[in-house]
């Protein structure tokens, strides 16, 4: 297969796309593990950036758009998340019960029933193991830097032994134009090997803020 494809745990389905569930003794329905299969692309095919500057009169600013596109991105911090109750997603049904549909995997027929709140631990507990439900696209446009600088006037300098003096504030990392997966940063990984487009409990890019003094003289 193409380099860096994201390889996991799958859903079983029917032949309409149905999630084909075990029902257990209990009731609760258990979503089946599929076999292995290739989920997404660890690596965006696209990469484009956009840098620009802009002078006006003794002020600079310049500033570097970013992005990726194409690729996908397996979050172990959301399957961590369901696991343990902790995403939106399982928020639905705590007080009245979850209604879940699909196909009886024991009898090939289709099915609806309520997961009471008190066993919806046990149902999102299987569901955090099925990759595919934690596989997402992991496209993003980000401001991925600016600085502004004011270079000092001949008129001031001519006082001093400086030649030349500039004076810049500089911000990196500084916030996603435009995102697609949720609670994560898309540029996340566990690794800089070949594991590409997996994420697990993964931090943001630091935000940082500075200034730089250039002189010559």
């Amino acid at each position: 297969e193409a380099y860096g494809v994201i390889w996991g745990r799958s859903y079983v389905r029917d032949d309409n796309g149905t999630i084909v569930y075990d029902i257990d003794s209990n009731g609760i329905p258990r979503a089946q593990n599929g076999p292995n299969v290739i989920l997404g692309k660890g690596v965006a095919p696209i990469t484009m950036g956009w840098s620009n500057t802009i002078n006006y009169k003794n002020w600079t600013m310049n500033f570097l758009i970013d992005g990726k596109f194409g690729g996908n991105i397996s979050s172990g911090t959301n399957a961590g998340m369901v696991g343990r109750g902790q995403h939106k997603m399982t928020v639905d049904g705590r007080e009245n019960g979850l209604t879940v549909s699909g196909i009886d995997g024991a009898t090939g027929q289709p099915f609806t029933t309520t997961v009471q709140p008190s066993d919806l631990d046990s149902y999102w507990g299987r569901i955090s193991g099925i990759a595919e439900e934690f596989v997402y696209d992991a496209d993003y446009i980000k401001f991925r830097q600016v600085s502004l600088g004011y270079n000092f006037p001949k008129s001031i300098l001519d006082q001093t032994f400086l030649t030349s003096a500039r004076l810049s504030f500089i911000g990196r990392n500084l916030f996603y134009l435009s995102k697609d997966v949720e609670n994560i940063d898309p540029e996340s990984a566990y690794t800089a090997g070949n594991a590409q487009g997996l994420e697990y409990y993964g931090l943001p890019s630091t935000r940082s803020y500075g200034f730089s003094l250039n002189v010559k003289f």
